[in-house]
């Protein structure tokens, strides 16, 4: 999924793929998932996360994008967060699946 996300005035395009944890891997030695369990309930894990999300997300629509720090520096002060409403959502856009589980394919079979 791509989108295009307007941050002080600068247009941002972000893409979620299933690559993204890959590369959020990658990007900061950490794991994807580990990471995400945790940032459930906590606050600052939260922020945290999604902080590097975004940039992880930018990057992929944007190989050329400096590091982490270079890329958030060109944002005022907590600028970036009003993006993550837009972020979870293509996020959790990508990570649902259009499959029906197989029980209940075969119960819509038999009715």
């Amino acid at each position: 999924m791509k989108r295009t996300i307007t941050i002080d005035d600068k247009e941002v395009t972000f893409v979620s793929s299933a690559r993204t944890p890959l590369l959020y891997n990658e990007c900061f030695r950490r794991e994807f998932f580990k990471d995400l369990r945790e940032a459930q309930g906590n606050e600052e894990k939260t922020a945290e996360f999604f902080s590097r999300l975004a940039y992880v997300m930018a990057k992929q629509a944007d190989p050329s994008i400096g590091d982490i720090d270079e890329w958030f520096d060109q944002f005022g002060m907590f600028s970036i967060y009003t993006a993550l409403p837009q972020l979870t959502d293509m996020w959790s856009v990508g990570m649902q699946t259009s499959s029906v589980p197989k029980k209940k394919a075969s119960k819509r079979k038999g009715s």
